[in-house]
């Protein structure tokens, strides 16, 4: 993304966040639109970070009654009476509404994010809002002002909301939609939409860290969503004021007119694009895919060919990748055979191999924990052990035994008590083995009699779960009933190896690749 682009985002984010035509709509539209190919991991993050910018607009404008509605919130408390006064109630109000999109973003997270790459889903969605403003002006009243706010009002208002995380559902569309049904005036439902606001866009803000911080060349990106955040939040506060003068005399039709307008011009657009005869390449910005909830009824012309290469300790994720890979009309994934002569495949692969010169994407993390089978009695292993454990220098359990007898559930080693220890390492060249030695910041460990090579997660998960005397290292995510984990303890703490799962590849990833990188992280996120 360029500061270009951050620019003309922000100001559309601050001018459509408070209009009720949907800002996160405009934020998947305009770049389709216009074939901005933006890496799908700096989507999401932007969009939610980019409306703390317009976050900071309305509570700027609203910020007298912010603070009459908190000073007599907290007075309420302390009194013990906390619905006496009206402010009081207002609070408690916006706190009620706040509930239904909270939930909404909390169980619905892996599915939002998927929608923010599918221009077709967010046109779909434009109509919902039309619907919404339709529905309000021929059934809504208009009679009734903020003062006579019920809990069922706010929740009611509150349900309105939680519609809203999806993109093309307008957030003040549907609220304002909501608060006229209950019979509100245009501009009372709007300012009650506008203050309800506040802590969801706040919780969203704040739970997007987290995939802010997995942007790489994090440091360069940071100025880019300033930009963004500054441009939303002067637009904002001017979008603000002129929507609650407009509402005061005009109806909701003419935004309706507009989501309706909008969609269809989408839809039109990505048939075209998608009819398109060119289909050996697709231009960045290409249309996303369809979601499982809305198959093309036509056939799928391939668009982009993707070899992958998938690192032997990732085999766990192979069905994710499968699940992926056929959720996006259009991709196809090559996981074997040769290599296409126009290009280098893309390498799934744990942790950051030396001298890293492709272009990186982060999907997730992993952690590498150390396993045995689980009728062996050893509970824990310290650190100071774990080297020799590995190297060969502790030839038997037995051994291990007499280093730490703590270590072992009393009374059940008796079977494996003369039994080597049967090491399991992956081969120099599999990035899991780069992890210990990492990790252990130990020179690479050379097999012994007793070490047996094994190539793949999947092969180190069936030899620990067969072999009484075995221990192996897996990614954590490999785990299941047929090992036992075991802690290694540093001192007080717990060994922790954590490594970032890396997408890496010679060139930019073409649009369809994006978004199936995106369906994998949100895949594998917990």
């Amino acid at each position: 993304m360029s500061l270009i682009q951050s620019l003309i985002l922000g100001i559309i984010q601050g001018f459509t966040e408070f209009l009720p035509i949907s800002s996160s709509a405009h934020l998947v539209l305009v770049p389709f639109l216009f074939n901005w190919a933006i890496p799908a991991n700096q989507v999401f993050p932007f969009d939610v970070l980019v409306q703390l910018g317009t976050l900071a607009a309305v509570i700027l404008y609203f910020w007298k009654d912010l603070w009459k509605i908190i000073k007599a919130f907290v007075t309420g408390l302390i009194r013990r009476q906390p619905f006496a006064e009206e402010d009081a109630r207002m609070g408690w109000f916006l706190l009620l509404a706040t509930l239904p999109a909270g939930f909404a973003g909390i169980f619905l997270k892996e599915r939002v994010e998927a929608a923010f790459n599918n221009p077709r889903l967010t046109a779909f969605f434009l109509f919902v809002t039309a619907v919404f403003l339709v529905g309000a002006e021929f059934f809504g009243r208009r009679s009734r002002q903020l003062d006579k706010m019920t809990w069922k009002d706010a929740l009611w208002v509150g349900v309105f909301q939680a519609f809203s995380i999806f993109p093309g559902v307008s957030r003040s569309g549907s609220t304002i939609a909501g608060g006229m049904t209950r019979n509100f005036k245009r501009p009372a439902a709007a300012r009650f939409a506008f203050l309800m606001s506040i802590p969801i866009m706040l919780a969203a803000g704040i739970f997007s860290l987290p995939d802010l911080f997995a942007v790489p060349d994090l440091p360069a990106f940071l100025p880019i969503v300033l930009v963004g955040f500054i441009a939303a939040g002067v637009v904002g506060y001017l979008s603000i004021r002129w929507l609650l003068s407009f509402l005061v005399k005009r109806s909701l039709i003419i935004f309706a007119v507009y989501c309706i307008l909008l969609g269809s011009a989408v839809l039109i657009i990505s048939g075209i694009r998608q009819t398109s005869p060119n289909v050996a390449g697709t231009a960045p910005g290409a249309p996303a895919a369809e979601s499982a909830e809305y198959p093309p009824q036509t056939p799928i012309s391939i668009q982009e060919t993707l070899p992958l290469e998938i690192s032997p300790a990732l085999d766990w994720l192979r069905p994710r990748i499968s699940g992926c890979a056929d959720a996006i009309p259009g991709l196809a994934l090559v996981t074997e055979g040769t290599v296409p002569a126009n290009g280098e495949p893309m390498q799934l692969s744990w942790g950051e191999p030396p001298n890293l010169k492709r272009k990186a994407v982060i999907i997730g993390e992993d952690d590498l924990v150390f396993t045995v089978n689980p009728r062996n009695p050893l509970r824990e292993l310290p650190l100071a052990l774990l080297q020799p454990l590995l190297s060969g220098e502790l030839n038997s359990w037995g051994e291990v035994q007499v280093a730490c007898p703590e270590c072992f559930s009393a009374g059940q080693l008796d079977e494996l008590i003369d039994q080597p220890v049967e090491v399991l390492l992956y081969p120099a060249n599999v990035d899991a083995r780069r992890v210990m030695d990492e990790a252990l910041s130990s020179a690479p460990l050379r097999p012994n009699a007793s070490s047996v090579l094994v190539p793949s997660a999947e092969m180190m998960k069936q030899e620990v779960s067969s072999a009484l005397n075995a221990f192996g290292t897996l990614p954590s995510r490999a785990v299941d009933e047929t090992v036992k984990v075991i802690p290694i303890q540093n001192g007080a703490k717990t060994l922790k190896i954590t490594r970032p799962l890396l997408a890496t590849s010679a060139a930019e990833a073409q649009p369809l690749t994006l978004q199936f990188l995106t369906c994998l992280q949100a895949a594998i996120t917990p």
